[in-house]
């Protein structure tokens, strides 16, 4: 689709950042990472070494969400400094050195944001409630008072109401304009269907090979790679995986009360498992069973279903909350990342979330 996206700022009032001269964490060990990001499990195994002394989260639960807690609890109790900016005492945030309070979407404006489409748009997120907790900061303040302490405020002399208006003048808009409209949309830039479009890849069409994956000396097409871990024979023994659910986003909204209300009048803590592996086992719909490996042990109850591999047991990855300050969703359910190995995969840099094996057995039997 089409895209609107702003123009440039005055250099003077908004001066550009210099590219931070330090290599990023992974981009080369995993060069097929997401965009040359980084890994920043990675980052995390190289605190663990002492080659990273300072850890920054911003909105991040990586010790609850990202791979194995105890290893990454591990991994940043390592650093010379760990801050956290959350809105909530995290995993991540017991785990750090400082924690910066900050405040809610509602309680504060946002940059806009560039929608492409087919009807590319603008849309903003402005403050509709004051502050709650006075303690509390804007993420956009606490950036520039980093800054600011760190020497180098020179490029933050502005305020996000000031970078918002002179992002959407660059496009014909206006920041009081559009906190009225909350959408402005660009009909002329409408998408219409004629040529056939140039993709971003090497040869401009759609590949089903990649060239860096090859330059990286993996396979340039998908192929078949035997699981790191394997379920072993016994009736008891499953493959581990995970997944979201619609009502949650990871970890971060397990503590809202409302959305909890949901997980608990649905049982969707439950396990899932294949309906004739539970028969085997004497297992059935809502009976308690315990969940175990070298890693983790714990009891949650079970969803019996055909919709799922036999060899396979599915838990959500919202749950098992270890915070006790995190109220609503202490103690509820299990998390799956306990259970999981610390394992990155190689080249790409992702975690092998997937590459866990269990034993479930029901409860007193």
């Amino acid at each position: 689709g089409n895209s609107v996206k702003a123009g440039n700022l005055d250099k003077e009032k908004f001066p550009p950042v210099p590219k931070p001269e330090g290599k990023i964490a992974g981009a080369d060990e995993y060069p097929l990472s997401l965009a040359g990001m980084g890994v920043n499990v990675y980052a995390a195994e190289l605190a663990k070494k002492g080659e990273i002394k300072g850890m920054f989260f911003y909105n991040s639960n990586m010790v609850a969400g990202y791979s194995n807690p105890k290893y990454l609890e591990d991994c940043l109790s390592n650093l010379e400094l760990s801050v956290a900016i959350d809105i909530q005492m995290t995993e991540t945030c017991q785990a750090c050195d400082y924690v910066l309070p900050d405040t809610s979407y509602l309680e504060r404006l946002e940059v806009p944001e560039f929608i492409g489409g087919k009807i590319p748009a603008v849309s903003l997120r402005d403050q509709v409630i004051e502050k709650i907790h006075p303690n509390t900061k804007p993420v956009d303040e606490i950036f520039t008072e980093l800054a600011e302490a760190c020497g180098v405020g020179e490029y933050f002399p502005f305020t996000v109401e000031e970078l918002a208006d002179a992002q959407l003048r660059t496009v014909g808009l206006t920041l009081d304009g559009l906190k009225v409209a909350g959408t402005a949309r660009f009909p002329e830039k409408t998408f219409k269907f004629g040529k056939t479009p140039t993709w971003k890849t090497p040869t401009g069409k759609i590949q089903f090979s990649s060239e860096a994956c090859h330059a990286a000396g993996y396979p340039s097409v998908p192929q078949w790679t035997e699981p790191v871990a394997s379920v072993p024979e016994g009736d008891n023994y499953f493959r581990l995986i995970g997944g979201k659910q619609a009502v949650h986003t990871h970890t971060q909204t397990a503590n809202v009360p409302a959305l909890m209300n949901i997980s608990k009048q649905y049982n969707l803590d439950r396990v899932w498992i294949n309906a004739s592996r539970a028969a085997k086992l004497g297992i059935a719909e809502g009976d308690e069973v315990e969940i175990s490996n070298d890693e983790a042990k714990g009891t949650v109850k079970v969803h019996v279903t055909e919709r799922i591999n036999p060899e396979a047991l599915y838990m959500p990855s919202h749950y098992g909350c270890s915070s006790k300050d995190e109220k609503t969703a202490y103690g509820f359910g299990l998390r799956q990342m306990d259970f999981v190995p610390f394992r990155i995969e190689p080249g790409y840099g992702g975690i092998c979330s997937q590459e866990a094996i269990v034993s479930v057995r029901k409860v007193g039997a």
